[in-house]
């Protein structure tokens, strides 16, 4: 309940004026937290009880006389999770078109051939956007499927030619060839010479026989056969993909919506090496899912602050949500002279995840200090 009333005091006290933005450091997480908390058909809400952003995002839109009002908010989820339970609660909101939806997280489903056997990354939604409730939901695939990402991206499916009965230009000379080649092949019949067709001729004339009608059937290369990967593998893997969604999707999306506050959903748990983004096997390996760097963060907020100061005089608030820390080094790994790190080789490593919560920090405060050196070619 207290993350809940940090992230109504921060509304209130950017809309009033007294903050330009601000940065609740709270925890536990909110962004798997539906309506009722536990979503239908849900395994787990992920740490999280109560739904600190939508709550945030629910007390703007609401009337407050103290408080100039707000007619439009955006919910803005970095996390490396999709944010199913405040997709549930920006769904059921009545009236969507004051609310705004954007997430960007790692999406990958694996069937087995066992049920028990089958994977996915939690929570294994957010594959598909919900135009009609403002909802734009941008899945990346993790790092572990580089190679066959790289593979179909290098050998895209070559279009296909599918029959079209809808050619009608040039009808009449079509229907004049035809008489023409009636005419000749009775000609040909009354005179005895007929050839017989050879098979390849035989299909040859049937695909450019006349339809009912005398409208002809034309081949058309613009169809193209079913995918044999999912679409969002045309984003590629790791940072680039990530930026790739920020200024390909959101942007765009946030600039039109025209917000008069973001609220972002800031989980930390994308960056390199972060327990949050790893697929877990038996026996303690580990593979790493997203590799964000905190310049990373720190571009995806200044970018966000841009869009703040053409929209809403740069009102954003922050709520911090994932992010754990890396799986230390095991224990033969370390120098045999640290003996006091390897008592603690349990612990989670937090350096990485207290210095993208510093970079995120700054680029609220400062945007001019992120250097252009930190983008990458989108």
């Amino acid at each position: 309940r207290r993350a809940a009333g940090a992230v109504q005091h921060a509304v209130d006290r950017v809309l009033i004026g007294r903050n330009r933005n601000a940065f609740c450091v709270v925890r536990p997480p909110g962004h798997h937290a539906g309506v009722n908390g536990l979503l239908a058909g849900g395994e787990s809400c992920g740490f999280c009880i109560f739904n600190s952003v939508a709550a945030g995002a629910m007390h703007a839109l609401s009337d407050e006389s103290h408080r100039p009002r707000c007619e439009r908010c955006a919910i803005v989820d970095i996390d490396v999770h999709h944010g199913n339970g405040t997709e549930e609660i920006v769904r059921k909101c009545h009236d969507p078109g004051r609310l705004l939806f954007f997430s960007v997280h790692l999406y990958d489903q694996e069937k087995a051939r066992r049920k028990v056997d089958d994977y996915k990354f939690y929570p294994g939604t957010g594959d598909k956007d919900d135009v009609a409730h403002n909802i734009i939901n941008v899945p990346i695939a993790p790092l572990w499927r580089e190679r066959g990402i790289v593979g179909a991206l290098k050998n895209p499916p070559q279009p296909v030619q599918v029959e079209s009965r809808h050619n009608t230009r040039g009808k009449a000379k079509r229907l004049a060839a035809k008489a023409a080649a009636a005419s000749s092949s009775d000609a040909a019949s009354e005179g005895g010479d007929k050839t017989p067709m050879s098979d390849a001729e035989t299909s040859s004339a049937t695909d450019n026989s006349v339809a009912d009608g005398g409208q002809k059937r034309s081949k058309s290369p613009l169809a193209s056969p079913p995918p044999s990967q999912p679409s969002y593998y045309q984003m590629g893997v790791g940072r680039l993909a990530y930026r790739r969604a920020i200024q390909q999707r959101l942007l765009p999306a946030l600039r039109a919506f025209n917000p008069d506050l973001i609220l972002l959903s800031t989980g930390l748990d994308a960056s390199r090496g972060d327990v949050g983004n790893a697929r877990h096997y038996v026996g303690g390996q580990e593979r790493m899912g997203l590799d964000l760097e905190p310049e990373d963060y720190a571009w995806t907020t200044r970018k966000i602050i841009e869009i703040a100061d053409i929209c809403c005089q740069g009102r954003v608030v922050s709520v911090l949500e994932g992010g754990y820390g890396r799986t230390p080094a095991p224990p033969e790994a370390l120098p045999d002279n640290n003996s006091g790190a390897a008592n603690n080789s349990h612990h989670l490593d937090r350096t990485a995840f207290v210095e993208c919560a510093l970079r995120h920090l700054g680029a609220l405060i400062d945007p001019a200090q992120v250097a252009d050196s930190d983008s990458l070619d989108v």
